[in-house]
């Protein structure tokens, strides 16, 4: 009997040292999390919850109308409090939520993709395939850091390398469904220092070399000017007309499929379909002198009868030297100060947040191609949009000498006794 009291009493204590410790790590989060922390959503659920081993993290949980979960993604919180039923986007956009941590996908009870983040900047990605098997698992897409691995469906490593500042460093070896080594490089800096080239074959959208037309480009649309003046052609409605196309060419070359980024009519499409059909093949993209699939953005141009397609110029986020505003980042913070004016009716409404705008820096140092990319209220986003109008040319960015195309995103934060303005990163 003794024994068992001892054995209870024990338990009890147990019992209350571990409500004693949960309650302190919900009471030395930095935030409160006030209202439901469940709401139905059409998809069926939503939830959140403090995350136990963080005081400023917190959980939210998405599950499906079966009650399977869908979603779960780790949150840095930097608010005061947090309200599931509030707009989960206006937390984003002021910057008082991002991703930082891991974020799952299932697809039933298995996982499909998980990502992890460091203050909203992916970091690494791995999927995997229906039967739970590991498919890949990168580095994240906005940078290259860290090592690079895909494995068969059967299990076995097909594709191994280490990326260094978005640059092949190491050892990079590609497998067979056996695991037998088929190809093996090492790189350093980017460059290959010993044994052969070793190139994934995926499409590419920017590869070192884009496919281009072996006799020129004047050639292929004297080519495509032909094919439209061909009685049987289809004939525009419009002689003036500009489409913007994307194209795929596999890896000898051969136009493989086409999608069109503008709106068209029927007869468009057909007049472009007819017009390529059966089109000589291109001499194909490479990567490290290998051919390669690819994906190219195009300009068709069609005035008048006279047929023109031309690449999309290439813009660029890093370049070698950057652009830059007329007197530096001081200056562009002392524009923006005296430039923004908060509009009355958005300070009236206490309409607050942080407008993201991005715009392109082209190679005589104008502003283009300006947007909206993360928006608080079209009061204050209209605001943004116009500030950046107004903006002096910059200096022109330059890759290895020569003046290119360079995008930028602006963040413009609006507080409502003013306007604080960061640089452009």
């Amino acid at each position: 009997m003794r024994i068992k009291i001892i054995v209870f009493t024990a338990l009890l204590l147990a019992l209350q040292v571990q409500n004693i410790q949960a309650k302190d790590k919900n009471d030395t989060h930095t935030f409160k999390i006030t209202g439901n922390t469940k709401i139905s959503t059409p998809a069926g659920l939503k939830t959140v919850e403090y995350d136990p081993e963080s005081p400023d993290h917190l959980f939210i949980s998405n599950y499906n109308l079966e009650g399977k979960m869908n979603s779960r993604t780790q949150f840095l919180f930097k608010g005061k409090k947090f309200s599931l039923s509030d707009d989960l986007v206006s937390y984003i956009n002021n910057m008082e939520m991002v991703p930082d941590g891991t974020t799952i996908y299932y697809k039933g009870d298995l996982i499909e993709k998980s990502l992890i983040y460091q203050q909203g900047k992916l970091v690494q990605e791995d999927s995997f395939y229906p039967d739970g098997q590991k498919k890949s698992s990168v580095p994240g897409a906005e940078e290259l850091n860290g090592d690079y691995k895909l494995w068969h469906p059967n299990g076995q490593l097909s594709f191994s390398g280490t990326y260094r500042n978005n640059q092949k460093d190491g050892n990079f070896e590609l497998f067979d469904e056996s695991g037998t080594l088929i190809k093996k490089g090492i790189y350093m800096d980017g460059k290959l220092i010993a044994g052969e080239p070793v190139v994934l074959n995926i499409i590419y959208s920017s590869p070192e070399v884009p496919a281009t037309f072996a006799q020129g480009g004047e050639t292929f649309n004297q080519y495509l000017t032909k094919k439209a003046s061909e009685p049987e052609a289809i004939k525009l409605a419009d002689p003036d007309k500009t489409f913007n196309l994307k194209i795929t060419f596999d890896q000898s070359g051969k136009l493989t499929n086409m999608e069109s980024l503008s709106r068209m009519t029927q007869p468009e499409g057909e007049f472009i379909n007819k017009i390529f059909a059966g089109c000589p093949s291109f001499v194909p993209a490479t990567i490290e002198n290998v051919p390669v699939q690819s994906i190219q953005k195009m300009t068709l141009t069609c005035t008048n009868g006279i047929i023109k397609l031309t690449p999309e110029e290439k813009i660029y986020t890093n370049v070698d030297c950057m652009p830059e505003f007329p007197g530096g980042t001081m200056a562009l913070r002392r524009f923006l100060a005296t430039s923004v004016r908060y509009p009355v009716q958005a300070m009236k409404e206490n309409i607050q947040g942080k407008v993201f705008v991005s715009y392109v820096v082209d190679r005589d140092g104008s502003i283009t191609q300006i947007k909206v990319v993360r928006g608080v209220h079209p009061l204050l986003d209209a605001e943004a949009v116009r500030v950046v109008t107004t903006m002096p040319k910059y200096s022109p960015g330059k890759l290895n000498g020569k003046a290119v195309k360079v995008a930028y995103t602006l963040p413009i934060n609006f507080i409502n006794q003013g306007v604080i303005n960061r640089s452009p990163f």
